[in-house]
């Protein structure tokens, strides 16, 4: 099932991952992360139809796309290291945080500051997404309220 999967979809995969990252040479790692995980879980897609195999080669590549971006900007070190408007900006931000309810401070830090989703940060908090997005909502509105 691999081969027929890599000989149909390999290139049309390429051009997805390209027209995404914009990079040819990391649309082929991804590309080939992709295939590699696809091997890995053979035993799952030998029991799925084509189009589902399919299916599941495009969410893969598209997770690892993310799971780079999100290594690439933690790891990214600053071009620059005078201070910018945004970096005062960011500090008063953080300032301003600190007189938020703890509950409120701690989602909108790990939401805002480190990357976080809603999604993400309902399953480590045993939340529902919605009520992450409101929690969020309430300290930006409290946010907003001080910087009057």
């Amino acid at each position: 099932m691999i081969e027929l999967l890599y000989s149909k979809y390999y290139s049309q995969l390429i051009y997805f991952c390209h027209s995404v990252t914009r990079n040819p040479a990391l649309a082929e790692d991804v590309v080939q992360e992709a295939f590699l995980r696809a091997l890995a879980n053979s035993h799952i897609l030998n029991d799925l139809p084509e189009y589902k195999c399919r299916a599941w080669l495009y969410q893969t590549a598209k997770n690892i796309i993310i799971d780079n971006a999100r290594k690439m900007a933690k790891y990214s070190e600053p071009e620059e290291e005078g201070f910018s408007e945004d970096d005062y900006s960011n500090i008063t931000v953080q300032l301003l945080c600190s007189q938020l309810p703890e509950n409120e401070r701690t989602l909108f830090q790990m939401r805002y500051f480190e990357g976080y989703n809603a999604t993400e940060l309902g399953e480590m908090f045993d939340l529902p997404p919605a009520t992450v997005r409101s929690r969020l909502a309430s300290a930006r509105a409290k946010l907003r309220k001080m910087l009057e």
